[in-house]
């Protein structure tokens, strides 16, 4: 008595069956009912969940045109001739099962359901034999046997020696003849001769023609003819019988297996139409947990369009055996019933459900009371037909149950159905089952309130728009607000008022300020929403700020790196420079020093009463330094010595030989050392795009494979224009972002051309 069609279980099973293309497998999915063990239902979870994974990596599992042939394989297993077309519906079977085998055989058993995949039991050597001798349209080929094909090429033969004859005789009897034509009667050539002329040939006649005027007639020398032509063409069908029974009794050593691949490939069906289907719907797999609880957050009805369904988070947990969902009508209250009774069948089953996450018990057993179940037929009113299934749950149910109850006992006076619903409730707590009922009734509101093993919970409404909001919120108690929703389509204002009196009359101060207690909850979670949305939006521009702030300082770290390496790279740079240029400057002066040396060394005489002119090359004092002078005024001379202008008296000068200046050859370098990197961020972009082709050119000179160009993110104007710029240059191969270590899209890489 598990009436699951009340949650919509049928029409959630043929939105499945789209996705199943064996017949066999759709039969299976409508007709599937819950089995109550959790190793049933852990497997059914994760095979759907293994297909999802499948699919969402892209793979295309196939199973259109699919067809039972369990009746073939049956057939040739108790030796029965197979017809040709009979046999090319098992190769186009075998192919199937052939195609789907090699899909799962690259997850190397990845999954349990390769499990199926690896029971199908192929045999290529049987099937390609049948395909050998037959063709897609189920017809034995000519060539299927040698003795075949030779008695096809003797048909031929004997066509073409029927064929000419026939037209010589067409030619040569044209006057005795009704038409000028060949007929076929018996598989016999005759031709339709005037009737006075029907025994002229010693032939056989084979009836008149319609007007009576014309006979068909076999003349003599076609007797023989046509017996030899009928004799081969009943040889043909006698070896095509035998290679028919020879290929079908082929097909009889592994119809047992074929039959078993049929049923794999059913299951396989069904698990994936289930995992489309939860494509379809973007859901997820359910996990299966200890304990009688379940726990949905953003769950939602799948029936509902995805647009504008709300989805709420749904849980009972500790201490909690229940839940009384109040609020007011069309506000939810049974969509949020369905929800939970559904999605918990459908996982059950195996069916991927609408949620963000879902944790569900294993309950033996779960019971239903939804909708209206009043029987014209069994004269039950509608009272009546809660009571009776309401019984059979109570007397059924017991602590590893759950127990889905829309509206406690409806269709009789107020005050005695609110009484039976409260016994109903005692009723269920002693049993120990987890249930969750909806109401109206205000004493079942305070009963539950005052009970703390049940969660009293509502749906929203909103008193501005006098409409639902479809929110679900816990431990909240819900109006009906009947008067307030009536008032939207009553056109005489008078009928609320005269209704607010009475319910004023009739409603005592308990329920009155029960009321007042529901009208400020919504008015709560009305402003809780408003808090939500402002919460939420303040999270969004926290995590927008954290990010911008890390990427700043990434941005911050990259940019340190880049200048250190650069200034190292420029110190190293002057280093080698300097200590070049030393190098010369010593090596030079030595060469001096040693020339000098060797001329004074040579020197016999010492030259007395020298006369210093401008341009003598002479030694101040005991300086070992030579210098040459460059001015004379009275006794005093200026030397310039290294640079350095020195003013002597002549009598301090010592007159050094003149020597010949010799070319020095300055050994230079030509420093062909670009930097890996160039930072032009903050820079404006005419002074960029200079500063980026200058680079470019010199590491294009100095034979890199590649450079990095820092410009950061900003606008992206930068960026733009630089790669834009860099398009234009011919021996540049590629422009690209920069990967994540290397700064992503605040960096171009730039490779050249080799």
């Amino acid at each position: 008595m598990h009436k699951y069609q009340n949650l919509d279980l049928d029409i959630i099973k043929n939105r499945i069956i789209r996705h199943a293309y064996i017949d066999e497998a759709r039969d299976f999915i409508l007709n599937e009912e819950v089995i109550f063990n959790p190793l049933v239902i852990n497997k059914k979870l994760k095979e759907t969940s293994e297909a999802l994974k499948i699919l969402r990596n892209g793979e295309i599992i196939n199973f259109d045109g699919i067809k039972n042939n369990n009746h073939l394989f049956a057939k040739a297993g108790k030796s029965m001739l197979l017809e040709g077309k009979e046999l090319n519906s098992l190769v186009v079977f075998h192919h199937h099962c052939e195609r789907i085998k090699n899909i799962f055989s690259k997850y190397n058993s990845e999954y349990s359901i390769c499990d199926y995949a690896d029971t199908i039991s192929l045999d290529k050597n049987i099937f390609n034999q049948i395909e050998n001798c037959i063709d897609n349209n189920g017809d034995v080929k000519p060539d299927a046997s040698d003795k075949l094909k030779s008695i096809y090429k003797s048909i031929d033969k004997i066509d073409k020696d029927i064929y000419n004859k026939a037209h010589i005789f067409l030619e040569k009897n044209g006057d005795y003849l009704q038409e000028k034509t060949i007929n076929i009667r018996n598989d016999r050539i005759v031709f339709l001769v005037k009737s006075n002329y029907k025994n002229k040939y010693h032939g056989y006649a084979y009836g008149s023609s319609s007007s009576g005027l014309a006979y068909y007639v076999e003349p003599e020398i076609f007797v023989e003819l046509n017996n030899q032509k009928l004799k081969l063409l009943q040889d043909k069908d006698e070896e095509i019988e035998r290679i028919l029974l020879s290929l079908s009794y082929l097909v009889s050593n592994v119809s047992d297996q074929y039959i078993n691949n049929f049923s794999s490939l059913v299951e396989l069906n069904v698990i994936f139409a289930k995992a489309n289907y939860g494509l379809d719907i973007d859901g997820i797999i359910a996990d299966i947990v200890e304990g009688h609880y379940f726990d949905f957050e953003g769950l939602s009805h799948p029936l509902i369009d995805r647009d504008v369904v709300v989805s709420n988070n749904y849980r009972i947990y500790d201490p909690y055996q229940g839940i009384v969902i109040s609020g007011s009508n069309t506000g939810g209250k049974t969509v949020s019933l369905k929800a939970i009774g559904l999605s918990i069948v459908m996982s059950y089953l195996g069916i991927p459900i609408c949620a963000n996450k879902a944790e569900i018990a294993f309950y033996d057993n779960i019971y239903i009371d939804i909708d209206d179940n009043q029987s014209i037929e069994n004269s039950l009113s509608t009272f009546s037909a809660h009571i009776t299934n309401i019984n059979y749950i109570l007397s059924n149910a017991d602590e590893n149950s759950l127990i889905l109850i829309d509206e406690l006992i409806s269709g009789t006076d107020p005050s005695q159905a609110q009484a039976i619903s409260l016994a109903i409730l005692d009723k269920i707590k002693e049993l120990g089952s987890i249930f969750i009922v909806t109401t109206h009734f205000d004493d079942i509101k305070n009963y539950s309130y005052e009970d703390e093993k049940i969660m009293l919970s509502s749906v929203g409404f909103n008193m501005e728009t006098l409409l639902p909001t479809y929110k679900y919120y816990e431990n909240s108690i819900g109006s009906s607000n009947a008067l307030e929703i009536a008032s939207r389509y009553f056109d005489d204002e008078s009928i609320i008022e005269n209704a607010k009196k009475y319910l004023e009359k009739n409603q005592n101060r308990q329920d009155n300020l029960m009321q007042q207690l529901a009208l400020q909850i919504d008015e709560l979670n009305i402003e809780k929403e408003k808090y939500d949305k402002l919460l939420k939006e303040n999270e969004n521009l926290n995590k927008q700020l954290n990010d911008q702030l890390k990427q700043f300082e990434n941005e911050k770290l990259l940019l340190k790196k880049q200048y250190t390496d650069e200034l190292n790279n420029y110190l190293n740079d002057i280093k080698l420079q300097a200590q070049e240029k030393l190098d010369n400057i010593k090596e030079n002066d030595n060469k001096v020093i040693k020339e000098i040396e060797q001329l004074m060394d040579d020197e016999d005489e010492i030259i007395e009463d020298i006369e210093f002119k401008v341009g003598d090359n002479v030694r101040v004092g005991d300086n070992e330094q030579i210098g040459e002078i460059i001015s004379i005024n009275n006794d005093i001379a200026t030397v310039s010595i290294r640079g350095l202008s020195v003013k002597a008296n002549i009598s301090k000068l010592t007159l050094m030989p003149k020597i010949k200046k010799q070319q020095t050859k300055v050994i230079s370098k030509k420093y062909t050392r670009v930097p890996m990197e160039l930072n032009v961020v903050g820079f404006r972009v005419e002074d960029a795009l200079v500063e980026v082709e200058e680079y470019v050119d010199k590491a294009n000179a100095a034979h890199m494979s590649y450079v990095k160009i820092i410009h950061g993110i900003g606008t992206g104007a930068l960026r733009n224009a630089i790669r834009n710029d860099l398009k234009r240059i011919s021996y540049i191969k590629s422009i690209k972002d920069g990967d994540y270590h290397d700064g992503g899209s605040a960096v171009t890489m730039v490779e050249f051309k080799k």
